[in-house]
């Protein structure tokens, strides 16, 4: 009897343990929005929070999620879109209130108590890199150290879409971010020309940067319509790929 007891008081406890630290459903901020979030439990320190952009829909990136909670990494994906009704269109991310970004960002951090990961692509990176500035400026330095960088695929920063032999201009964010960021870009989208021209932007605010160019890929290789063998094979690569980043911006914390 007194073991079964015994047993059954572990079991509370343990219980009781686990529901503590269950990802939450949805996120609430201070403008009255409910974000739904897509968990993916990893038993690692770091968090993955992404915020897909892929037509707002996210598959590949749950996908590669899956992947990556398997080894260990956790994925936090919010539903920006949804929480505002928004059309699932990359166009869509230029909608969303930077303030809601910040507070996803810091809430995220509060309640994981992780190391956590921004990622991101094509019109997302304008929207989160603003919500990732305004965190920043009133997280406490220990809060700060918890974000340990953005990862960029094919982002889209142009205040200005460049003209044929004129110089690319970027929203001011770019040259205002302090975080390590790493970008991802495909080898046949045009922006591979303007790569490093972005990075020395993003170098402007203190940013440490690195970037990869991936060969025979468009920039939204992993949501094209009509994929080439290469861009299946390199979308079947995602989670290493993030992985590969992470690694990169945690040496430049």
């Amino acid at each position: 009897m007194l073991i079964s007891r015994l047993f059954t008081l572990c079991l509370a406890l343990f219980l009781g343990i686990s529901g503590a630290w269950a990802a939450p459903a949805s996120l609430r901020t201070s403008t009255g929005s409910e974000i739904f979030l897509r968990t993916f439990p990893g038993e690692g320190n770091t968090l993955m929070l992404g915020f897909p952009c892929d037509e707002g829909l996210g598959t590949q990136e749950a996908r590669a999620s899956q992947s990556l909670a398997r080894l260990g990494l956790e994925a936090w994906l919010p539903d920006m879109l949804g929480a505002h009704s928004l059309p699932a269109l990359a166009s869509s991310m230029d909608q969303l209130p930077p303030l809601e970004i910040a507070e996803v960002i810091g809430q995220t951090i509060k309640l994981s108590g992780k190391k956590v990961v921004l990622v991101t692509t094509g019109r997302g990176a304008l929207p989160i890199l603003q919500g990732a500035y305004m965190w920043q400026n009133q997280a406490t330095p220990q809060e700060r150290a918890a974000l340990t960088g953005i990862i960029l695929f094919s982002p889209d920063l142009y205040s200005v879409k460049p003209a044929p032999g004129v110089e690319a201009r970027y929203h001011s964010i770019v040259s205002r971010t302090s975080l390590p960021v790493f970008i991802y870009q495909g080898q046949r989208s045009p922006a591979r020309w303007w790569l490093e021209h972005l990075k020395v932007e993003f170098a402007r605010g203190g940013s440490k940067v690195a970037s990869k160019v991936l060969p025979n890929v468009r920039g939204f290789f992993y949501s094209a319509q009509d994929p080439t063998d290469e861009e299946k094979a390199m979308t079947e690569r995602l989670p290493e790929l993030i992985l590969d980043a992470i690694k990169q911006l945690e040496s430049k914390q």
